[in-house]
């Protein structure tokens, strides 16, 4: 197998999802048949078999979540988790920052309300060799709640929300691969960066390369057909088509 882990962000209360995140964490939502968002996460991560490890961040309802992943550990998962004490009052990137002892190798970071096919996993750690790989998604068009992106050529130059719908080239889909202890270094050094200023407390994580892009660093990109290899859980809707998606490839 190769070394490579996987940090999952699922520390976030899932507002946009209320009511039913309201007394269950976003990521133990039902997607169909009794399965978890997140059983479904990491039986793709371990059917991908290029991940040795999962590093979960915690925050709301911390608790249910580590009984859930208690059976997956005997079963031979290997999990740990990391728990962000101000989950509350902070966006995922403060919970990315306590992730930070589980960078020394080359790491995955995921969204915890993410769905990909096994197959996006092990496309990314095996056709990518050294360097920030951004996976993207290209759509005919954009709504304003979507991570848009824009390009230069194959490389990344910004991530956001707020850019406008008619200019983004694709969106990124929460995942991420940093390959190489060159790049992990420049990862966590701009980590670092904005987790000290406090502007960014309540920001998302990928604010970390437009910091990396403003200095030219080379963020490159890795495309995925988002119609069939992903899904996110942001609303209610989300979740029914979640449930359709995963029904359709039982």
């Amino acid at each position: 197998m190769v070394e490579i882990r996987i940090i999952i962000l699922a520390a976030g209360k899932g507002t946009r999802a209320m009511p039913l995140t309201r007394n269950t964490p976003k990521s133990l939502l039902d997607v169909g048949k009794g399965v978890t968002l997140l059983e479904k996460q990491l039986e793709n991560i371990q059917k991908s078999k290029v991940i040795e490890e999962v590093a979960l961040v915690i925050g709301h309802l911390a608790e249910q979540i580590e009984a859930k992943i208690k059976m997956h550990k005997e079963d031979g998962l290997k999990i740990t988790t990391i728990f962000n004490p101000f989950y509350d009052v902070s966006n995922n990137l403060i919970s990315l920052w306590f992730a930070n002892p589980k960078m020394d190798d080359d790491f995955i970071i995921a969204n915890g309300d993410n769905i990909f096919d096994y197959d996006v996993f092990s496309d990314l750690v095996n056709k990518n060799e050294e360097g920030i790989f951004l996976t993207i998604n290209r759509k005919d068009e954009y709504v304003e709640g979507d991570m848009k992106v824009n390009m230069k050529g194959n490389d990344i130059v910004r991530v956001s929300k707020e850019i406008d719908i008619k200019k983004a080239d694709c969106e990124s889909v929460g995942l991420v691969l940093i390959r190489g202890e060159k790049y992990r270094q420049i990862f966590k050094d701009n980590l670092e960066i904005l987790v000290r200023n406090k502007e960014y407390t309540n920001k998302f994580w990928l604010e970390v390369f437009n910091l990396m892009a403003s200095k030219g660093i080379e963020i490159k990109s890795f495309e995925i057909d988002g119609k069939t290899k992903w899904r996110e859980v942001d609303f209610h809707l989300d979740l029914d088509e979640a449930k359709k998606l995963l029904k359709l490839k039982d």
